[in-house]
């Protein structure tokens, strides 16, 4: 009764947020080219704010939003260790990674670090690299991998992570369609999978708590 009473104060307090957040989201593109071009101002209440002002406002209170939902929503992830673990930093595995743009600056409004690989090749050599390991990884599902379409890369990485015997989390972030193949990124050794941002933040919120929380 508790969470269900937290969870409907997140939701109340938060539901314009949401929305703006999620009209914001949809014409990002277009806002960013729109800020990179001339900069003007907009009427809020009393004040005027730029509208890269009014947008970084926005990323805030919607990266908030998620914050507090997966706060109250989080299932822990068997693999991610003690409940007290912060999830600090995380490798997004993607050829287009534009398509996720909010939601990574969400998770960096969060305190979260992102670090970007367009390929499982990209994604190995920056795991080889980083000085301390990630604790979480969030891929697609089909992407460009050495020239030809792999509808399976998702499931390749998870593998050949496993393979190392490395138990970073990791979680696949694709369409409706491609997310629903749970029992194969089940048996490939995944920690689950969704389509929705919201689902998204509560899974790696089950890895650690996000450094904004602890901070």
């Amino acid at each position: 009764m508790k969470d269900a009473t937290a969870l409907v104060e997140a939701l109340t307090g938060l539901a314009w947020p949401a929305i703006f957040g999620l009209i914001v989201w949809r014409l990002f593109p277009v806002l960013k080219e729109i800020i990179r071009s001339r900069g003007f101002t907009v009427k809020v209440g009393q004040a005027e704010l730029t509208v890269q002002e009014l947008s970084e406002r926005v990323l805030r209170s919607t990266a908030e939003m998620q914050g507090r939902l997966a706060d109250v929503t989080a299932v822990q992830v068997p693999e991610a260790g003690a409940p007290s673990r912060t999830l600090r930093r995380i490798l997004w595995v993607d050829d287009h990674p534009e398509n996720n743009t909010y939601e990574a600056e969400q998770l960096r409004t969060l305190g979260v670090t992102v670090d970007i690989a367009k390929s499982t090749a990209e994604a190995h050599r920056a795991m080889l690299r980083t000085p301390e390991p990630f604790d979480a990884i969030v891929s697609d599902m089909g992407r460009q991998e050495g020239g030809a379409d792999n509808a399976n890369a998702g499931l390749d990485l998870i593998r050949e992570i496993r393979s190392r015997g490395d138990g970073v989390p990791v979680f696949i972030y694709a369409s409706m369609r491609q997310a629903e193949r749970v029992p194969e990124i089940t048996a490939a050794g995944g920690n689950g999978s969704t389509h929705s941002i919201s689902q998204l933040f509560e899974l790696l919120r089950g890895v650690g708590k996000f450094p904004r929380d602890v901070d």
